[in-house]
């Protein structure tokens, strides 16, 4: 088990000591590279997907600093993690004192099951397109559902009815996923390009699958909002929005010890994209690439 949570993740895994401050980019970071050090021992090409992470940073901190806002007074607030995969989401929101839990198929059960549940993490394994999740009623005070729901080859309306089921009265279900009427997917489609994921990976990458692991739906605001009203959630938040590019410029610093040149060849699309992407998000225009959800169980 884990101990107290701390600042400081290499301090938390040696001893306690610590007090548990904001979510932030550089505590995100320690998360990443625990995780990056400790799947190198199971797969060596693991580290540099792990600590690619980053990039999605954004996301995962606003969601953890909605949980700490919106905790229940007088007990540990619940995360249950649906789609955890790596499961850097739990593995942090347990530092800071959450209870958390994490459910995702077997592909990922090996692996990152067993590294989660060292930490203290109650991972369990489950389809939740097949099956319900493995909890009881009202096991939970969040349930966060983020870059998941778009991979489904399903309707997720059971998987929203499962989330429903598992969270407390007022409890809370965090959902992130692409923005399929962005700013530049609009672009790319007016320039005659596809919006979908790259048709390399997809026809030869993947032509050994027996199903498809990448995006199968992607949704609009409106879908999203719909879904989410459908199966008798209150929707208490909806946008637009991006990651912001402090993730982005922390991933830039990390490749840089390559050069700088390098770096920003790579990474230079999305530097400029982000960058819009604060603007959009300062005058309240619905362009940015990811969309934001929270809806609430009354």
């Amino acid at each position: 088990m884990i101990p107290h949570p701390c600042i400081c993740v290499q301090e938390q895994l040696t001893g306690p000591g610590c007090i548990p401050r904001a979510p932030n980019l550089n505590d995100f970071a320690d998360v990443l590279e625990v995780l990056a050090q400790r799947y190198a021992t199971v797969n060596r090409d693991a580290p540099e997907w792990v600590r690619g992470s980053m990039v999605a940073a954004g996301s995962k901190l606003r969601a953890l600093r909605f949980m700490l806002r919106h905790s229940p007074p007088g007990g540990q607030p619940r995360l249950l993690d649906v789609g955890s995969q790596i499961g850097a989401l739990p593995l942090y929101a347990s530092r800071l004192g959450i209870r958390a839990a994490a459910v995702d198929n077997a592909e990922f059960a090996q692996d990152c099951g067993s590294v989660l549940r060292e930490y203290g993490v109650d991972y369990r394994v489950t389809d939740a397109g097949q099956a319900p999740l493995p909890f009881a009623d009202e096991s939970f005070d969040f349930v966060t559902y983020m870059d998941v729901i778009e991979h489904h080859a399903y309707s997720p309306k059971r998987v929203l009815i499962e989330a429903r089921r598992v969270l407390a009265r007022n409890g809370f279900l965090i959902i992130t996923t692409p923005n399929h009427a962005s700013l530049y997917n609009r672009l790319l489609l007016l320039c005659g390009e596809s919006v979908q994921d790259p048709f390399h990976h997809f026809f030869e990458g993947c032509a050994g699958h027996a199903v498809y692991l990448g995006h199968h739906r992607e949704y609009t605001r409106k879908e999203l909002r719909t879904a989410l009203e459908s199966t008798s959630f209150r929707v208490r938040e909806c946008a637009a929005t991006d990651e912001g590019i402090r993730p982005l410029m922390h991933v830039l610093r990390r490749d840089s010890v390559h050069g700088w040149c390098s770096a920003i060849r790579r990474r230079g699309k999305s530097v400029a994209a982000e960058s819009l992407g604060s603007l959009w998000n300062a005058l309240f225009l619905p362009f940015g690439r990811v969309l934001w959800a929270v809806g609430q169980k009354t």
